[in-house]
């Protein structure tokens, strides 16, 4: 009875959700005034947290005559992942992504300020048009209360072992916020359209960095789980899924950076509404292509085909009528406005180009192999690695390269910062290129693009910093713009020298033998047995030793196997030091009692997530300062 209760509440949720939708429009189209339509959304907030509770307890007491609890989990599951498996199969994570919907509005609704009741009405609206095709998606066909009767087993299937690890509790959730987010940016532009001018620009530069702020954490989380969970030792794997996140992030860093010109110079406003759609509509391509089963990932659901259409159709649905709106409207910008090729408007409208271009060359790639099965007939190819890497990085460099003169230069024309830039930028280069020559010995051209994509930003931020530290007011309202960009350049070196200078080889050892790899000698001591209470491990325990100090340190990387889902993990082993990683998976266990495994050592690479978060910091630095300044 009790799950029928956390349905009712869904269709509560979305009857208040579409007569919102509907009495906002008419309120408008008529003329007419009605209630503050904020307070609705703290009702739906409360039926939406109570349908997740009431999930989440059937989770925990393993309930399952519910048909989504007996497909992802098991009795013998930690409780803690009972937790965060509501999350791990498509249902459950569609009713948390609606529920951080719902707390994204309800925020906004508490923390914006408008004169006329009618014009937060209007922006609510588009929140509740998405919120209610989501809400009814899951009600009419992902339903995660239906019932399983008769009940085939007291046991379930169990969550997939990949998820079953501390962060997949977090990352989903957070990535989710960073999706849902972009809610609040679309509905501000549209509701320009319809002539809501009140402060759009500040709402819209705010509300994105605070959710590209999650969408960086959320991303990093997943590229830091994919590099110890799946035991390759790789940080990207230009996944489809991976992919339909990077997309978001890319149109949302071009529509934050075009916001702001749009507040200072009120101009590009037309390309900051554009930018606005684009990155909603980039969410719901990725929605579709995780789940619509049309694409291989160890990170997709596995759908029938009705699911995947229904959500093409949501997405060209909200994506025809934003289009149409947007069209349809009038706003202009202020053509007083002049600017030169050297300033500050003009660097960042070539970023914001490049930004969007690489979105369309990465979405391309993605969508590509599915277009061609379609016109080939049947036919399959494969888009990886190879493709993305030549197509992406020059982009990047350009991007990473102008990104410094954006930052440097003033609005309208700055010519003198072009010259003290390209100055420093040269002193930068000399040093960071012989500091590179004396670390590893040697250059390649990964190396000098890589240092002139870092040089170009951190000079960019130095000099900034240096010209704004006598005026606080002015310091202080760049620190999270440096903070981000400096977070950018610490991610880019990590990529770089991680890339260049890693080191790997694959060995069949048994116990007694060793083998070296990059100044650290490995051995393997022993072996050993670990049950848990729902999956049982072999253990390889080695012994490494670095053979420039002579200090050991032992790694146990594991095979795990999973009795419920008859599934087989590779554990990683990762040993932290200051310069690198030491990566130690292991692939399977010979008959003759050999190990077969792969050792690995990863310089710098912690700096591709010490850039991520400080990325996250300098957004979250940026929006609260705003907030409580403004």
């Amino acid at each position: 009875m009790i799950p029928e209760i956390g349905n009712v509440f869904l269709i509560f949720a979305f009857s208040i959700s579409v007569l919102s939708f509907l009495s906002a429009n008419y309120s408008y189209y008529a003329d007419t005034k009605i209630y503050d339509l904020s307070k609705n959304i703290f009702l739906v907030f409360f039926l939406l947290l109570a349908s997740f509770l009431i999930l989440e307890f059937s989770f925990l007491t393993d309930d399952f005559s519910v048909l989504y609890v007996a497909n992802n989990s098991n009795p013998n599951l930690p409780a803690y992942y009972k937790f965060s498996a509501l999350w791990g199969g498509h249902e459950g994570s569609l009713l948390l992504f609606v529920l951080i919907i719902s707390i994204w509005m309800m925020v906004f609704s508490l923390l914006s300020s408008y004169t006329k009741i009618e014009d937060k009405n209007l922006v609510l609206s588009f929140c509740y048009l998405v919120l209610l095709s989501l809400l009814g998606f899951i009600i009419f066909s992902s339903n995660p209360f239906e019932r399983l009767i008769p009940i085939a087993s007291m046991s379930g299937t169990d969550l997939n072992p990949l998820l079953q690890d501390f962060a997949f509790t977090i990352h989903p959730p957070i990535l989710y916020f960073g999706y849902a987010g972009l809610v609040i940016p679309f509905s501000l532009a549209l509701a320009r359209c319809f002539n809501v001018k009140e402060g759009w620009t500040m709402h819209i530069r705010n509300w994105t960095v605070l959710s590209w702020s999650f969408l960086t954490l959320g991303i990093a989380l997943g590229s830091w789980w994919a590099y110890y969970e799946l035991g390759w030792g790789g940080w990207w794997f230009w996944d489809p899924v991976e992919n339909s996140s990077l997309v978001p992030w890319l149109l949302a860093t071009a529509l934050f950076h075009s916001a702001v010109v749009s507040n200072s110079r009120k101009i590009f406003n037309n390309w900051t509404i554009l930018l606005s759609i684009l990155s909603i509509i980039g969410c719901f391509i990725g929605m579709f292509l995780v789940r619509s089963g049309i694409l291989t990932s160890v990170h997709s659901f596995a759908l029938d085909p009705e699911r995947g259409l229904i959500l093409l159709l949501i997405t060209l649905m909200i994506t025809l009528y934003s289009f149409f709106i947007f069209f349809k409207s009038d706003v202009s910008d202020n053509n007083s406005i002049n600017y030169s090729i050297v300033s500050k408007e003009y660097f960042l409208l070539i970023n914001n180009l490049f930004l969007v271009i690489l979105a369309v060359i990465i979405l391309f790639g993605t969508v590509y192999p599915i277009f061609y099965e379609i016109f080939s007939g049947g036919k399959t190819i494969s888009v990886g690695a190879p493709y993305f890497n030549l197509v992406t990085v020059p982009i990047a460099f350009f991007l990473a390269f102008f990104q410094g003169y954006g930052v440097l230069t003033k609005w309208s024309s700055s010519p003198n910062s072009i010259r003290t830039f390209s100055i420093t930028l040269i002193v930068i280069i000399f040093i960071s290129l012989t500091f590179s020559y004396l670390v590893f010995n040697y250059l390649s051209l990964f190396n000098v693009i890589g240092i002139i994509m870092v040089s170009s930003i951190i000079g960019g931020v130095i000099i900034s910093a240096l010209r704004t530290i006598d005026n606080k007011k002015l310091f202080f309202s760049a620190l999270g713009m440096n903070f981000a960009h400096i977070g950018i350049a610490v991610t880019i070196f990590g990529i770089g020298v991680v890339s260049s200078h890693s080191s790997s080889k694959e060995v069949i050892l048994e116990i007694g033998e060793s083998t070296t790899l990059s100044n650290y000698e490995f051995t393997l001591i022993a072996e050993d047995f670990k049950e848990e209470s729902n999956f049982y491990s072999q253990i390889a325990i080695f012994q490494v030793e670095n053979q420039n100090n002579g200090k050991t340190f032992d790694l146990k990387p594991e095979k795990a196997f999973y009795p419920s889902s008859r599934s087989i993990m590779t554990e990683s082993a990762i040993a932290i030091t200051p310069k690198e990683d030491v990566y130690i998976s292991l692939s399977e266990r010979l008959d003759s009692g050999e190990w077969i495994a792969k050792i690995q050592t990863k310089p710098f690479v912690r700096f591709i997530w010490l850039g991520a978060i400080l990325m996250c910091l300098g957004g979250i630095f940026s929006f609260s300062r705003r907030l409580l300044f403004r």
